[in-house]
């Protein structure tokens, strides 16, 4: 039913929720992405999870030629 208003209470039932993110321009919690050596970039995410209140950040340098 698309003109249903939906809660959280709708979508999330139980603390097993996990939300997770990655920066595609500079923000307030994470930054964008970063180019550099032509073919890395830099990407900074965040993962949380509600059970433990858990909350990762995690940088990551990725290579952009795998497909060449």
């Amino acid at each position: 039913d698309l003109s249903k208003v939906m809660y959280m209470d709708d979508i999330v039932t139980d603390d097993e929720v996990y939300f997770a993110a990655t920066g595609v321009s500079d923000g307030d919690l994470l930054k964008g992405v970063v180019y550099y050596k032509k073919d890395r970039a830099k990407t900074q995410s965040v993962v949380m999870r509600a059970k433990t209140g858990t909350i990762r950040f995690v940088n990551t340098i990725h290579n952009l030629n795998l497909g060449e």
